[in-house]
């Protein structure tokens, strides 16, 4: 098969090969290699590889998984294979820039599969075209096409671009080249007229114009009459308008303009100095942030910068959602599993705003502020390490290992004194007065400062896990010599069951009363992970579940892991291997080096299956110990 072909090019040839270099070795068109080399890059992440571009040059091949690209290397050459639900939403994106029908041959080649596939799976394409208001128009001897309203497509395909689907993007970017400079004169543009917008707003709005550019040369658009009207927007689009046919030699139809108003009005606000309802705003954002930072210890409330851009996101947020305007937020799935506890301040913030504005926050919305307050935790991450000043090193020996150490640990505390001594030295080390201590040896007496025991020769993931473990407040200072995840002490064998149960409420239910009753959890917790669980579900991806509380404030830390015996779906989305985290409230950032762990491991399908498979508690340490020294960041 010629993709097997293609990537065993790349990984033999370890070197940049360009389009031209696969259309001269295989006889196809330039086309054709393009859409090869689109979908290699499409399912790149999931298949252990990277394709980078290089303009002038063409695209190289970097291994990330070796495991996963030699499966994935070992299905091509056994035979191409695309998975079902995958193909309907392929066959649409490929339809979406077709220019006119095209036959169900063609769809066939582009997806390397039978036309009686392609056939079968319309019914699913038809489908999804509807949620767009599109149709699917099928004439005999020509094949299908695409039909409908031109926002309703532009809708489409801005979707797609967005959601970065590479058949669409290469062919937007194949027309729409250069585009920076559009970029830069609409911003200026916005700044001229006093408009405010946020980095996702403005992307809406670019990729939006992309679209507008790509079907306007592909429709042969003509200008029909000058734009009227001198108001904001008009003004804006008549120097834009103006701008892209200087560029790209394009014309705009009085609809396309017209729509493009339209999502302007969508995305661009007036920029707010004073709103009346400011005042009792920043009231009750301060009265919230104070009770939060009582739960937690943070510092919210004393960060000016913090509370003036969350202030002023908020205006506008209450403002939009009052005209049932909202924002999608690619980032709001990621971060509500990677960092939970953040999450979940924000789902409380976002329930006060419902109860004081009358305003319905969406997930997305939800994420936006939540991505404010995850801004404020990186602040005090970095304040928290930069309060160690003076800190010791303890060696077997005052030579080039010492030394060495001293430079990585200086790598990681730039503004601290950093100081070596020989473990005869203890007299010095403590006239010295560390704030800090790493050893390399058990120290015989008591330095009353915090300890971490490190090994001779320190690596670049021993440098990153030394950042998790100081930016805790309860860790094992021998984490780092046993080559232990930080977050194992949090597991116990008596929190470990394989389990039969086919309701997911009742799961959690029960695996949250044993953690209270045992005293993990205070009281009130079991009410807490169901409240969390009403707002949106904990079940994630490829089986994976992690349910917890709306607020983090365990009396001990503890997660409690049940493997189902029999996998079950609830609400659609498959049930396998349940983490219910129970953890005390100055645990913040654990929590969130071990729900990115979890991260990871959705995403790791061999490491799921190695889990529903485990028969003990030490099958799973040992799976998550692995795990664990995959990728740490």
């Amino acid at each position: 098969m010629r993709l097997y072909s293609i990537m065993k090019d790349f990984f033999e040839q370890a070197t940049y090969l360009s389009v031209e270099y696969f259309t001269t070795k295989y006889g196809v068109s330039k086309r054709t290699i393009q859409k090869d080399i689109s979908y290699l890059m499409r399912i790149s992440p999931r298949k252990g590889f990277r394709l980078h571009m290089k303009r002038g040059e063409g695209y190289l091949l970097e291994v990330t998984n070796k495991v996963l690209l030699d499966d994935f290397l070992d299905t091509l050459n056994e035979g191409f294979f695309v998975p079902t639900k995958e193909r309907p939403a392929q066959i649409l994106s490929f339809l979406s820039i077709q220019d006119g029908f095209v036959s169900m041959d063609k769809i066939a080649e582009f997806l390397q599969v039978s036309k009686t596939v392609i056939k079968n799976d319309m019914e699913d394409v038809e489908k999804l075209a509807q949620r767009y208001h599109i149709l699917i128009e099928r004439k005999h001897h020509y094949g299908v096409r695409i039909h409908g309203l031109e926002k309703d497509i532009k809708a489409y395909l801005t979707d797609e671009y967005l959601n970065q689907d590479l058949v669409v993007q290469t062919a937007v970017n194949d027309v729409v080249k250069d585009f920076k400079l559009v970029e830069d004169a609409f911003i200026d543009l916005l700044i001229h007229e006093n408009l405010n917008v946020n980095y996702n707003e403005l992307l809406n709005i670019t990729e939006y114009l992309k679209v507008m550019i790509y079907r306007a040369i592909l429709n042969h658009e003509r200008k029909e009459g000058e734009i009227q009207g001198n108001d904001t927007f008009h003004r804006i689009v008549k120097e834009i308008t103006q701008l892209l046919q200087n560029i790209y030699q394009v014309e705009f139809s009085r609809a396309s303009i017209d729509d493009f108003i339209v999502i302007l009005n969508k995305n661009v606000r007036k920029r707010i100095e004073n709103v009346g309802f400011s005042d009792t705003l920043e009231n009750d954002i301060n009265e919230f942030l104070s009770k939060i930072d009582k739960i937690y210890q943070t510092n919210f409330l004393q960060d000016a910068d913090f509370k003036k851009f969350l202030l002023s996101h908020v205006t506008l947020l209450i403002d939009r959602l009052r005209d049932k305007i909202s924002y999608k937020n690619e980032l709001a799935n990621k971060l509500s599993i990677t960092n939970p506890m953040i999450f979940n301040i924000a789902i409380q913030f976002c329930d006060m705003l419902s109860e004081k504005y009358n305003v319905q926050s969406t997930f997305d919305e939800i994420g936006f502020v939540a991505m404010h307050f995850a801004g404020h935790m990186e602040k005090e991450k970095q304040l928290k390490l930069q309060s160690y000043n003076r800190i010791g090193v303890v060696c077997s020996s005052g030579g080039g290992s010492a030394y060495m150490i001293k430079l990585q640990i200086e790598s990681l505390f730039p503004n601290a004194t950093v100081q070596t001594f020989s473990f005869l030295q203890k007299n010095d080390l403590l006239a010295y007065k560390p704030d800090l201590v790493f050893t390399v040896l058990p120290l015989s007496f008591d330095v009353q400062v915090p300890v971490i025991y490190i090994k001779e020769l320190l690596d670049d993931k021993d440098l990153i896990r030394i950042k998790q473990i100081l930016q805790t407040d309860e860790y094992d200072p021998y984490t780092l010599i046993h080559d232990e995840p930080p977050y194992a002490v949090f597991f116990s064998k008596d929190f470990f069951k394989i389990v039969k149960e086919d309701n997911y409420e009742r799961l959690i239910y029960t695996m949250a009363q044993e953690l209270e009753e045992k005293k993990y959890g205070k009281e009130g917790f079991t009410d807490m992970v169901m409240q969390r669980e009403s707002f949106v579900s904990t079940i994630y991806f490829n089986g994976i579940c992690i349910p917890h509380p709306i607020e983090t404030d365990a009396l001990k830390n503890m997660i409690s892991v049940c493997v189902l015996e029999n996998p079950f779906f609830w609400n659609e989305k498959e049930v396998k291997i349940v983490f219910m985290i129970c953890l005390k409230k100055d645990q913040i950032e654990m929590y969130k080096v071990l729900t990115t762990q979890l991260y990871k491991l959705m995403q790791e399908k061999k490491y799921v299956d190695r889990i529903f498979h485990v028969k003990s508690f030490e099958e799973l340490m040992a799976v998550m110990k692995e795990l664990g020294g995959v990728n740490h960041e």
